[in-house]
């Protein structure tokens, strides 16, 4: 703990340097640069100095730059004219400009890890602390330390990258531009899939199904590719939510298995299915009742720890926001754009349960339809004499149309099954 935090003097006086002598590098360094990539106070004011100058479009050099520190007040302090002088003759040229801003951002990450970590360890030792909030914080802030820089790319670089992924799709029929299967063929091929950074709605009314065919569909990926996957759960217990998934995937009698009444065969099926997923990376949170900053930490921690790909939550209702608990409608919205925005800050593929009221509405808010990348409706089909015929409504899709799907529930086993239409 006595060791100096991580700095380079050395890339910092060369990164002045090279702005005060070729001024343009500003304009390329501006988004990336902070006070924070500084630990020299001087350096710190030399550069605020810089970027004033920039700022108001005047002239930046030696003399300037001693100038508009003297007015700031802060010449003295940073060594004088004489500190000023070392800092801009540094180094020969500023051809390198890029390795020493690389060197200040390694410093700095160093420097942003030890201080989180030392943060952590306070706040451990005070009881005062919510043991939540402070796991919600620690999360973030190791996710934040993951981010990579963000640049802004010339339409060219960007093109070029299109043309690629397009010849790709072309030579794959579109699979590059496809995520993980969910094993309903004309689902995956209007949402094209389970995709990072999306996040889908399924909804139904009480008992439609939406939790049966949500559960089956997020647990192909990990059952047909091993693929990590998730499951927060509020509604069903982890053990019931297996008893479904058992049947779903060994085809066998949810009844017979829970009454142990499983002839041989179901039994071979039973012991097969068994020994395969105790070996999948699915994990089950199941959760009385949860609030957005649980989720928030809970998500983060499956991300870093597990690394999974695909997150389902039964169902958004249930949870807890942090607003006013008599305003439902914003609750779920806050529920709803927290999704979205972990979906794209983790690069997950979430998928967000609902209910329905018996209207076929969702209950309390509208903004999935903002927040989402495809609403789906599960629910019975009124015009069919099947009284298990049931039918997937896709009412939004951002990236493909929206068909009506009919699929049909096989009761015995929990699970349903796509279903062509008659020709006419």
């Amino acid at each position: 703990m006595n060791k100096k935090l991580p700095a380079d003097l050395a890339a910092e006086q060369g990164f002045l340097c090279s702005v005060i002598s070729h001024p343009k590098i500003i304009d390329k360094a501006i988004d990336r640069v902070t006070d924070d990539h500084f630990t020299h106070f001087a350096h710190k004011e030399i550069w605020k100095s810089v970027l004033s100058l920039w700022q108001d479009r005047k002239a930046i050099d030696m003399i300037t730059v001693t100038s508009e520190m003297e007015k700031a007040g802060t010449l003295v302090g940073a060594g004088g004219m004489e500190y000023v002088t070392e800092v801009a003759t540094y180094v020969p040229t500023s051809a390198n400009w890029k390795d020493y801003l690389d060197n200040m951002r390694n410093c700095m990450v160093r420097r942003k890890i030890f201080v989180a970590s030392q943060r952590m360890m306070n706040d451990s030792l005070d009881m005062t602390k919510n043991v939540e909030e402070m796991q919600e914080e620690a999360s973030k802030e190791i996710v934040s330390l993951n981010s990579t820089n963000v640049s802004t790319r010339h339409i060219g670089e960007v093109l070029n990258n299109c043309v690629n992924r397009w010849e790709e799709a072309a030579r794959t029929n579109g699979a590059v531009n496809r995520g993980h299967d969910s094993g309903i063929r004309k689902w995956d091929f209007a949402i094209r899939g389970f995709r990072p950074r999306t996040l889908h709605v399924i909804a139904g009314a009480a008992k439609a199904g939406k939790t049966t065919s949500s559960l089956q569909m997020i647990t192909n990926p990990a059952f047909e590719k091993n693929v990590p996957i998730a499951i927060i759960s509020m509604e069903m217990g982890a053990e019931e939510l297996l008893d479904k998934y058992i049947a779903q995937k060994a085809g066998i009698n949810l009844s017979d298995l829970l009454d142990g009444k499983l002839d041989k065969g179901s039994y071979a099926k039973l012991s097969q299915v068994i020994s395969k997923s105790a070996k999948l990376p699915i994990y089950i949170a199941d959760e009385a009742c949860m609030n957005v900053t649980q989720f928030k930490a809970r998500c983060r921690r499956l991300v870093s720890e597990n690394k999974v790909e695909i997150i389902m939550v039964d169902y958004a209702q249930l949870m807890e926001a942090s607003g006013d608990p008599k305003n439902r409608e914003r609750e779920v919205a806050e529920v709803s754009r927290t999704a979205k925005i972990l979906a794209k800050e983790l690069n997950v593929c979430i998928v967000l349960l609902a209910q329905l009221n018996e209207n076929g509405a969702v209950r309390e808010s509208r903004t999935f339809y903002m927040d989402c990348d495809s609403f789906t409706k599960v629910s019975k089909d009124e015009e069919s004499d099947d009284p298990f015929a049931y039918q997937f409504t896709i009412t939004h899709n951002r990236h493909g149309g929206t068909p009506v799907i009919p699929i049909r529930f096989i009761k015995a086993q929990a699970r349903f099954e796509e279903v062509e239409h008659e020709p006419n």
